[in-house]
């Protein structure tokens, strides 16, 4: 019963890492029920072990049997082949791992983790690539009688005369790559100077009155502050619906006046406000109890308002009439005198 399982262990692990359950490498089947050391796969270039619990190995059913011990270092664990990080599986085969080059390796083979060796007629040009050589073909220029290459214009020579690289006249500084004659390819996070043609730390939207310090980091002058990534005037004090435009410089819109303070901009009325407050430019609000008087043109005059009316009276006041002449208060009405 027990090799049942056991078998049945083996089938349905390789199935499952077959597919790369659980595990961020592609992985093989797991290594058989016996004795196995570490180092069993030191001869097979790019597989390594790993352990996971047994019972994952088993499929549903047959996990209310006895489970397996497992070979793995502690109880209730097994062995299981994977591809060392750097390698990869060989497509329709679950025991060869070959090695990746995350750039590729054109015109060569890759014999390691990110080692590219270039095939015969080529050889690695100043960015990694393998290209290829006289008589075979001379990147950026032509193969001369001499075997050597002659390059075009805005291209040099290396030493030995097998390729042909741009130049940039005023290079492109440690971010950067020339691609072409006086053409940088810049690293992420920066961007070329207009000034001096080399890459340097590029700061999205700018930095205003600023310098950019570090990929989008800007180190502000006195009197600016960052501010969403940029740098622009600090007025300490505030600017009240206005702008701060300059250092402790408070700017306000038309129809609007700077107070004392210099922090606050108020709006400005033409025409003065009587029993109301300018809230607006050239806008009166009432004041509580006061409403605009009908019969101003500019609506700049706030009159008291009696809610019931004031008959035989005057609302002089909010909610306060005064009598008429021959009439008095009565119970808070002007009523006739007798």
């Amino acid at each position: 019963m027990m090799s049942c399982i056991k078998s049945s262990v083996l089938i349905i692990a390789f199935y499952l890492f077959n597919v790369g359950f659980g595990l961020p490498q592609q992985t093989f089947h797991p290594v058989s029920f016996k004795n196995h050391s570490e180092n069993s796969n030191s001869s097979r270039v790019g597989v390594c072990t790993t352990e996971i619990p047994t019972i994952d190995l088993i499929s549903l059913p047959e996990r209310s049997k006895t489970i397996p011990k497992g070979n793995g270092t502690k109880e209730g664990y097994s062995k299981i082949e994977i591809c060392c990080s750097g390698y990869e599986r060989v497509p329709h085969s679950h025991h060869i791992c070959e090695p990746v080059c995350e750039n590729g390796c054109e015109n060569g083979n890759c014999t390691a983790p990110n080692v590219c060796v270039c095939r015969k007629g080529h050889v690695k040009d100043a960015t990694g690539k393998c290209i290829p050589v006289c008589p075979l073909g001379c990147l950026n220029g032509v193969c001369s009688t001499n075997g050597l290459c002659s390059c075009n214009s805005g291209y040099v020579s290396d030493p030995k005369g097998q390729f042909c690289s741009p130049v940039c006249k005023a290079g492109c500084g440690p971010h950067g790559e020339c691609i072409a004659p006086d053409t940088c390819s810049c690293k992420e996070g920066y961007s070329v100077n207009p000034a001096t043609n080399q890459c340097g730390f590029h700061c999205e939207g700018g930095c205003g009155e600023g310098q950019c310090i570090a990929p989008n980091t800007c180190s502000c002058k006195s009197g600016y502050i960052n501010v969403d990534g940029t740098c622009k005037p600090d007025c300490p004090k505030g600017c009240k619906d206005g702008e701060c435009v300059a250092p402790n410089k408070c700017s306000c819109k038309q129809g609007w006046n700077l107070d004392k303070t210099g922090s606050v901009c108020e709006p400005h009325c033409n025409k003065p406000c009587l029993n109301a407050d300018c809230t607006a430019p050239d806008v009166c609000s009432c004041k509580k109890g006061y409403v605009k008087e009908p019969a101003s043109a500019d609506f700049n005059k706030c009159v008291a308002h009696c809610p019931d009316g004031c008959p035989n009276g005057q609302c002089s006041a909010p909610n306060f009439c005064i009598c008429n002449p021959g009439y008095m208060k009565d119970n808070g009405k002007c009523v006739l005198k007798i």
